[in-house]
């Protein structure tokens, strides 16, 4: 089961053949699941260095940003039908 987000807008053949390429992806698409939860990690241990600095809230607004953007990802690369992270 995909994410019906990949096929949104698309109609007869366009959405079958998607539907078709995206399941026939399952390294690409479990690679890159693995690599954006890498970067997940990555955000969610911020360093002492990085409240030191007087912007600090910026950074970590824009890492919740970012770690919004990243588990929408995973939302597209999970087959099984459950979010991931």
């Amino acid at each position: 089961m995909i994410n019906s987000k990949w096929s949104s807008n698309l109609k007869g053949k366009d959405k079958e053949n998607l539907d078709s390429a995206v399941k026939n992806s399952s390294m690409l698409l479990d690679r890159l699941t693995e690599i954006v939860q890498q970067q997940i990690q990555t955000l969610e241990c911020p360093t002492k260095a990085d409240y030191e600095s007087s912007s600090w809230a910026y950074k970590q607004a824009d890492r919740n940003g970012q770690l919004r953007a990243y588990k929408d990802i995973l939302t597209l690369t999970d087959r099984k039908g459950k979010t991931s992270g």
